[in-house]
């Protein structure tokens, strides 16, 4: 259960961060092609990611803090 539990809270980091990778592109250039599809696409996945894993309701510094701990070398200002 618990490599379970690791698993499914990993690949909540994962679509969490993808969905704040697209969305600084998506702010960075609003007309990037493929955003119209991509921006929404990230939000749907991360929605289902973190609803599987329990954390749907948690705050948004928390859930950076996970991504942090998946990606040591994150950072949101680049």
């Amino acid at each position: 259960m618990y490599a379970t539990t690791r698993a499914t809270t990993r690949d909540a980091a994962h679509a969490f961060r993808h969905l704040l990778l697209t969305t600084a592109t998506a702010v960075a250039d609003p007309y990037a092609p493929g955003i119209d599809r991509d921006l929404p696409a990230a939000a749907a996945e991360a929605h289902r990611a973190l609803t599987r894993a329990g954390l749907l309701a948690r705050p948004t510094h928390e859930l950076i803090a996970l991504v942090r701990a998946e990606f040591p070398n994150y950072n949101p200002t680049v």
